[in-house]
């Protein structure tokens, strides 16, 4: 294996449509791990948010998951991902967090000010503004702001994951001091209208992008999400940070992933692997396509790095 270090994303990838980790993708990391690679969960999604995922993985028996009333178990996937001390890069790599305990090991906010002006820029749209914080500094997952309303999928996403919320409506810099994204569920057309407003004045400050949210059944309406965040924050700056700490050259990382927000690790990494049923934002920068999440598509691709294919 050529590769020490390796980052595998969430939805989309390492979870098949039906939010599993199958037995084959499993296998294949324990594989890896065996072999002396680092694995990596890389997603937007917060640590709390990422449990479910997590539960699906192993962790040692004798220790629980702190923090969250989720406990991850042993049972049925055995020599996983997850063991003691094992980083993750999480909220597209605003953070790194000890996936175990839920600890923040390195946190890339959005300045006070500079949030304060995102959220003053979509306080009054129809949707509300959703700020994430890491939850050990305020109390909560997200700060619900802004004269908008929740949309469905939204309150469902809160409800499945356990998310803590917090409802505020009138904020100010005081209360954005640990602001790590702040975000819009909205439709498409809305979501590119709060992209032209954010363009120009905060050049230089933020980066953003937007993406297919998960749709609600029974209705017509196609939901984006947009993201801000503070310049320079990616996947990429998530994993590089891990990277520094375990004395992990870049060379000798590997990525692997699916939609927008996994652009710039797959284009940076010594090898950035796109899944069969990844965005062509992201098969265009690939060195490799594996097969589709639903197919063990993670497994193929860790097979081939470890028989040196890739």
């Amino acid at each position: 294996m050529r590769y020490r270090m390796i980052g595998i994303d969430l939805d989309g990838t390492l979870l098949n449509r039906r939010g599993r980790v199958s037995d084959a993708n499993v296998a294949a990391i324990r594989r890896a791990r065996e072999a002396g690679v680092l694995v990596v969960p890389c997603t937007g999604r917060g640590w709390r948010e990422s449990l479910t995922a997590i539960e699906q993985i192993r962790c040692r028996p004798d220790r629980e998951l702190e923090g969250g009333s989720a406990k991850p178990q042993a049972a049925g996937n055995a020599g996983g991902l997850v063991d003691t001390g094992d980083p993750g890069v999480f909220v597209t790599g605003a953070s790194v967090v000890d996936v175990l305990s839920g600890r923040a090991l390195d946190l890339a906010v959005i300045e006070p000010h500079v949030a304060e002006q995102i959220v003053a820029a979509l306080h009054d749209q129809p949707e509300a503004v959703l700020v994430f914080h890491d939850e050990d500094r305020v109390g909560y997952d997200y700060l619900v702001t802004g004269r908008g309303s929740l949309s469905a999928n939204t309150q469902a996403w809160f409800q499945r994951t356990g998310a803590t919320v917090h409802y505020q409506e009138q904020v100010s810099a005081d209360d954005l001091h640990h602001a790590l994204r702040v975000c819009v569920v909205a439709s498409e057309p809305r979501v590119s209208q709060m992209k032209r407003a954010l363009r120009g004045p905060m050049d230089g400050l933020i980066q953003f992008h937007s993406f297919e949210a998960v749709q609600v059944e029974g209705t017509e309406l196609s939901l984006h999400i947009l993201e801000v965040f503070a310049a320079g924050v990616d996947k990429w700056r998530g994993l590089s940070w891990v990277a520094s700490q375990r004395g992990v050259d870049p060379g000798g990382i590997a990525v692997i992933g699916d939609e927008i927000n996994d652009v710039t690790m797959i284009e940076s990494a010594a090898c950035g692997v796109a899944m069969g049923n990844a965005i062509d934002a992201v098969k265009d920068v690939a060195d490799y396509v594996t097969k589709g999440c639903d197919e063990d598509g993670v497994a193929l691709a860790l097979e081939r790095m470890l028989a040196g294919q890739w």
